[in-house]
């Protein structure tokens, strides 16, 4: 079992390791520490309740009335738990909350399991991006799910 908890400053050497292991693409340890400067960023950290040992995070930026999905991670021994779905969740609820009608985000063209999981969760593809994505070169899919306002 896992906790989603608020990103802190003592979680970002962990939340590094996670994005180093995860995301090619991954920021610097500075970068991570940067986002918690910000009110327009929200990122969780989902935390094992018996180790309390930080297996995953996510994070959206808020512009206006739209959220940007800007990354999601687990480490690969806690995958397949629903963790990445229970951290997009909690970010889809916060962005709503916070007034966006919609989140969009950009995934790798090749990353056919991380475009499922979107699909899953009510995303649709708008369009790609041409060599977005370096290390290895792809195209990048845009992606965008609209909150359903009742």
């Amino acid at each position: 079992m896992v906790s989603i908890v608020p990103l802190e400053y003592e979680y970002c050497e962990k939340v590094h390791e996670i994005a180093k292991e995860c995301l090619p693409e991954a920021w610097s340890l500075d970068g991570i520490r940067d986002v918690l400067k910000y009110d327009n960023n929200i990122y969780y950290v989902a935390v094992d309740k018996s180790s309390r040992k930080v297996v995953g995070f996510g994070g959206i930026m808020i512009v206006a009335d739209e959220a940007e999905l800007l990354n999601i991670a687990v480490t690969k021994s806690y995958r397949q738990q629903g963790i990445a779905g229970a951290m997009l969740n909690e970010l889809m609820s916060e962005a709503e909350t916070l007034g966006a009608y919609r989140m969009l985000l950009e995934v790798r063209e090749h990353n056919a399991v991380a475009r499922k999981f979107y699909v899953d969760n009510g995303f649709v593809e708008l369009g790609n991006r041409k060599n977005y994505y370096d290390n290895p070169v792809d195209n990048a899919v845009i992606m965008e799910k609209i909150f359903d306002k009742e």
